[in-house]
């Protein structure tokens, strides 16, 4: 289960966190890496050979549904999971495909510019920014 400072909301009524369930959220939980689904497969599949590719993909449904993880989409060619779902944004490496949390860079209140948007709410901004990460500057000799 995450840490005891966390306060997780609870999953819709009749559902319960099987042991199946448990082992995906806490799975991704200890991991920074930010997988795809048939990534985490994999990494679930070392604490339980027999849970089944269908379990994996409905419970990491249940959770982002209940606002235990985050979708990330656009963050290449598959959907990714991460298990913070505190304050934060997301840089991408365009040449090593690496996600990592970085910082919130923006703080509320919201508002969104051009004409006519004054009538909206915006309750959260996501930046999800994209370069290359220092350790491709490093090792790459052409990585701008």
């Amino acid at each position: 289960m995450p840490p005891t400072h966390v306060a997780l909301p609870a999953l819709p009524a009749g559902r319960r966190l099987t042991p199946q369930r448990r082992l995906v959220y806490q799975t991704l939980a200890a991991t920074e890496s930010h997988p795809d689904a048939e990534q985490l497969i994999t990494m679930v599949r070392q604490g339980d050979p027999s849970i089944s590719v269908a379990t994996v993909y409905n419970t990491l449904r249940l959770l982002a549904d209940a606002g235990w993880i985050l979708e990330l989409r656009g963050f290449g060619p598959k959907t990714r999971y991460d298990a913070n779902t505190g304050a934060h944004d997301h840089f991408t490496c365009r040449l090593c495909g690496t996600v990592e949390d970085i910082p919130a860079q923006h703080r509320g209140p919201f508002r969104l510019q051009g004409e006519g948007f004054d009538r909206y709410r915006v309750d959260a901004l996501h930046v999800h920014a994209r370069g290359v990460c220092e350790r491709c500057l490093v090792e790459g000799p052409d990585s701008d």
